[in-house]
């Protein structure tokens, strides 16, 4: 008995040595990630894997998604709400989740919130992060309230590429506290203002606070209140770089034109970076006093490099009110033909060095070509920026002796 039980003892350790060897030259299981596919024409009974076998509604292909995962939504016109929330939907760091309008097709979702300030066409607020949301439309027309896509506290890594945000009785989008919020190539345009109020100067993009926030290549125009509004804060590292910013405010109650950061004593906004931005004919006859660019009070630490800012109803480049403003670089920046002036500077401690407020000689700027003819009194006329490596159009900085003046590189 006990030489047999020997021998079973001997082969179980054998077997279990194996097997742990196995598992040492495979290595752990890994699950894939899957890529799943919705569209209006298919079915909550289908798998939902294949462009031939597509759920039906959002409820249910948002279900499956696992951090890694892709949802595909095919093309039309979605009435229903993507609702993030319901299955706490999150991706993980390195393990992102993607919901991409299908390439080729144009998906529109043109949800309804019947609630004042709600969640919009995307319900995703709370601690949910590493999300990318890339090839959609945004719609608010069918909107009859104040409501509109918002990323609020909690909310972090998310990715907005490529997407077109309109017709919102609200802010085009409103970063009320997500960190390391990304919005990259999105057109943004044309949110309603229906009392024209100062309560409702809908702006482009309202970044309330957040730290480490990007906006970047992004057409952002015929937005009532202003383009890009980066107020109270706290706001730290935050970077708006190679926007076209043009034709916002048509309101008397705003006094936002292009790109305006602002802070309070008590919300410090800090480090930011504005860079390569076209910002053009901001301000109507009717509106308020639009700037290109405005450096508003509590603001430290911001550059002011290498953008174009022509044309808007009020100032140019328009720097701080008194010392709480400070530490303010503008250099390389064609600031021209703003209505009451090209630059004025009411901070401390500002830098100001390398800049044209004299005709730069635009290609045409009545078409909005802001690109510099060969006699350009801005060409390799830039001191040398490492931190601007590029230009509006990502042609390499510089091509010349140092960098050109403006957003465009010669």
């Amino acid at each position: 008995m006990t030489r047999h039980a020997s021998f079973f003892q001997q082969r179980l350790l054998l077997s279990l040595c194996g097997s742990v060897f196995l598992f040492i030259l495979l290595g752990p299981t890994i699950a894939k990630s899957a890529t799943y596919y919705v569209s209006l024409s298919g079915s909550d009974a289908n798998v939902g894997t294949s462009t031939s076998s597509p759920f039906r509604t959002f409820a249910k292909s948002t279900r499956s998604l696992r951090p890694g995962d892709t949802l595909y939504i095919r093309g039309g016109v979605w009435t229903e709400q993507l609702d993030l929330m319901a299955n706490n939907t999150s991706g993980t760091s390195g393990s992102y989740i993607k919901i991409s309008g299908y390439p080729g097709e144009t998906v529109t979702l043109r949800y309804a919130d019947s609630i004042t300030a709600g969640y919009g066409p995307i319900k995703a607020r709370g601690a949910r992060g590493y999300l990318i949301f890339e090839n959609l439309i945004l719609d608010g027309i069918n909107s009859t309230n104040k409501t509109g896509w918002q990323i609020p506290d909690g909310n972090h890594h998310f990715t907005l590429r490529n997407l077109v945000i309109k017709n919102f009785k609200f802010n085009g989008l409103y970063i009320g506290g997500g960190n390391d919020i990304q919005v990259i190539n999105c057109t943004i345009n044309n949110q309603i203002s229906l009392s024209k109020s100062t309560g409702e100067r809908w702006y482009g993009i309202y970044f309330h606070h957040g730290s480490n926030g990007l906006i970047q290549g992004n057409k952002i125009y015929g937005n009532p209140g202003g383009g890009i509004h980066a107020y109270p804060g706290p706001i730290s590292n935050l970077i708006i770089r190679g926007n076209a910013v043009y034709n916002n405010n048509t309101l008397a109650a705003s006094t936002v034109g292009g790109i305006l950061v602002w802070g309070t004593s008590s919300s410090i906004v800090s480090s930011t970076q504005i860079y390569n931005n076209l910002v053009y004919r901001n301000g109507t006859s009717g509106s308020g006093p639009a700037s290109g660019i405005q450096i508003g009070y509590y603001v430290r630490n911001t550059k002011v490099w290498n953008n174009t800012v022509y044309a808007n109803k009020s100032y140019g480049l328009q720097i701080g009110y008194n010392t709480t403003v400070a530490s303010t670089v503008v250099q390389n920046n064609i600031s021209y033909a703003n209505g009451a002036s090209n630059y004025i500077n009411k901070g401390s401690s500002t830098t100001y060095t390398n800049n044209i407020t004299t005709d730069p000689k635009f290609v045409n700027a009545s078409s909005s070509n802001f690109q510099l003819q060969s006699t350009s009194p801005a060409i390799n006329k830039g001191v040398y920026l490492s931190s601007v490596p590029i230009d509006y159009k990502n042609t390499p900085r510089p091509r010349g002796t140092s960098h050109d003046v403006g957003g465009y590189e010669q």
